[in-house]
């Protein structure tokens, strides 16, 4: 992946800790590519858990029952 083909600079903030960490572990030149797919990951499992959250509650609304094995499938569908 390009470094900044497509990209965009962000100012936000993060806790001390998770910083002294990122510089600890992830050499320098590596830590945007590294941020990047921590945060597309993470929007990953939120989006997925949002998806969760609203298959349940349309199917308590509908008044739907779901077996176990109905609702991992649909937990995990798209997950590699």
């Amino acid at each position: 992946m390009a470094k900044t083909k497509n990209r965009k600079k962000v100012n936000f903030m993060i806790d001390h800790k998770i910083l002294a960490r990122i510089q600890e572990l992830i050499p320098q030149g590596a830590r945007s590519d590294f941020v990047n797919g921590a945060i597309d990951d993470a929007l990953i499992t939120y989006s997925r858990k949002k998806a969760f959250e609203g298959i349940r509650k349309l199917a308590k609304s509908a008044k739907l029952s779901m077996t176990t094995e109905e609702i991992i499938k649909l937990k995990n569908y798209g997950r590699p």
